[in-house]
């Protein structure tokens, strides 16, 4: 009898010593991704036709994560100027399908569109019957604003594109 005694008591020890563990790396993990939250936050990836367009293109703006033991905030103002020295426009052709995917899976997506690359009024994009967007049909630069809500926060990303005619 005093054989099953042992082995349960080791067991739970054990047990009890993982879960410290674990728990202990998580707080860690938690620590560090505070210090540089954006390099946890979800990136974002824009196609256009099924090829992805420049990361370059594509300026993370605004968020706020909520981490384990800690919230982190970043709030910036657009400012179309600024927005043009940060990011570039990747050519694309016009009405071809534009597509957003993040690396994690996002509860909510605003996508929105500024009527001129210099105004800060932006428009909702919707998409068609069929669910999906296009690129503007007119050639011209265009800046695209997408709002995102996730599990555990929020962020708002900026893309630019340029259109340019068909030959």
């Amino acid at each position: 009898m005093k054989l099953p005694k042992t082995f349960f008591q080791k067991l739970i020890v054990g047990s009890v010593l993982i879960f410290l563990a674990a728990g202990i790396s998580l707080l860690i993990k938690d620590a560090l991704d505070t210090k540089t939250p954006t390099s946890a936050l979800p990136i974002l990836t824009v196609k256009c036709n099924d090829v992805p367009i420049s990361t370059d293109s594509v300026h993370m703006a605004e968020y706020q994560w909520n981490f384990w033991t800690s919230v982190e905030r970043l709030v910036n103002n657009y400012n179309p100027s600024d927005m043009k020295e940060q990011v570039i426009a990747t050519n694309v052709l016009p009405n071809v399908p534009l597509e957003i995917e993040y690396s994690r899976s996002a509860i909510s997506t605003t996508l929105s569109r500024a009527t001129s690359v210099d105004s800060v009024d932006f428009t909702v994009v919707e998409p068609d019957k069929s669910g999906n967007i296009y690129t503007p049909p007119m050639p011209g630069n265009y800046i695209y604003r997408v709002e995102a809500s996730f599990d555990r926060g929020s962020v708002i990303y900026y893309f630019a594109i340029s259109v340019t005619e068909m030959y």
